[in-house]
């Protein structure tokens, strides 16, 4: 029984990829605001195509006005901030569609944006996809990293968050 219920907690602390297509250290990114950590520690996906699903099992807490930033927040007060693209708010909205709502209760892998991708590649700095845990630094927990280079959005677990 204790099992069965602490497999449950891992899942509930697994951050799982958004997007398909490839690993990117978030030290790699070009923008030092990522890359050094200052938003919190995380990862990116050089997306293969235009859908971001949901990475946890959550509640939508935060969509951009432009839909290229979302929040879910998981059970456990983990909050997953998803950035698609480097300078995508000047943009304004033009290639992302949000398919869910705030307040929305969402499962990991279910749809959250919809956007063209070759409109980005065309138009913003960078497509990277980010994946940022903006709010575990203050809190008392550890990051396990799992060996990943090609994504399955929703499929592929990237990280653990566990308590030290």
């Amino acid at each position: 029984m204790f099992k069965n219920s602490h497999q449950k907690k891992t899942e509930a602390h697994s951050i799982f990829t958004p997007a398909d297509g490839s690993f990117v250290s978030l030290e790699t990114v070009p923008d030092p605001i990522f890359s050094n950590k200052l938003v919190g520690e995380g990862f990116a996906v050089d997306p293969s195509n235009g859908i971001i699903v949901s990475p946890v099992t959550g509640e939508v807490t935060h969509i951009s006005q432009t839909n290229h930033v979302m929040t879910i927040r998981n059970a456990e007060d983990i909050d997953v901030l998803i950035h698609i693209g480097l300078e995508t708010a000047s943009l304004k909205g033009e290639p992302f569609k949000a398919l869910v709502q705030m307040g929305q209760s969402v499962k990991k892998g279910e749809p959250l944006i919809d956007f063209n991708l070759t409109y980005l590649k065309d138009n913003a700095y960078s497509p990277l996809i980010l994946v940022i845990l903006p709010n575990i630094k203050n809190k008392n927990y550890s990051i396990i990293w799992q060996d990943e280079v090609t994504l399955v959005a929703g499929e592929t677990k990237i990280l653990s968050v566990v308590e030290r």
